[in-house]
């Protein structure tokens, strides 16, 4: 492997990073900025978002209000692969709730499929797919058990909106 290609799959593990500690700070502007102009995400139940702007509402609408670190999205075992200016990469996910005091944290494994174009050389995201394994409500994702926004989720959310709402 090449120094170029060592270097390209370091500046994606920081855009990876990027991308999980812009969720966890309620930071959907800076997190939009790190997608293409055209970037895409699919978030399976949580829908899809196309361009810099539905990504920055979409997110501005899921975060709006919500204190800072009531989830982690924990990326791990990255495989990456580089060709010129465009790459590929998978990162599994394990995503842990800090909302309420002694409950199981994990909400949910997942697998990210995500691309990458160097823009100017900058890593953007092209892409980026939530693929859902397992989750709390739900166990085993498959065809037939289908991921679904847990109930517990839109109960966490609503109460988390409520209290910010009247401090």
């Amino acid at each position: 492997m090449d120094i170029e290609t060592l270097l390209a799959k370091e500046e994606i593990r920081e855009l990876r990073h990027s991308f999980a500690w812009n969720l966890e700070t309620s930071n959907p502007d800076a997190l939009a900025d790190l997608f293409c102009a055209d970037g895409i995400i699919d978030t399976g139940p949580w829908g899809k978002m196309e361009g810099q702007d539905a990504i920055r509402k979409g997110y501005g609408r899921a975060y709006r209000d919500m204190p800072q670190f009531t989830a982690m999205h924990v990326v791990t075992n990255p495989r990456l692969a580089v060709t010129g200016n465009e790459a590929e990469g998978t990162w599994y996910l394990l995503d842990l709730t800090l909302r309420e005091a002694h409950t199981n944290p994990l909400l949910l494994v997942a697998l990210y499929e995500e691309k990458y174009r160097r823009i100017d050389g900058v890593w953007k995201y092209s892409f980026l797919k939530l693929n859902y394994l397992w989750s709390a409500e739900k166990g085993r994702i498959t065809a037939e058990n289908p991921m679904t926004i847990p109930d517990t989720t839109r109960k966490a959310y609503s109460a988390e909106r409520a209290r910010a709402a009247a401090e």
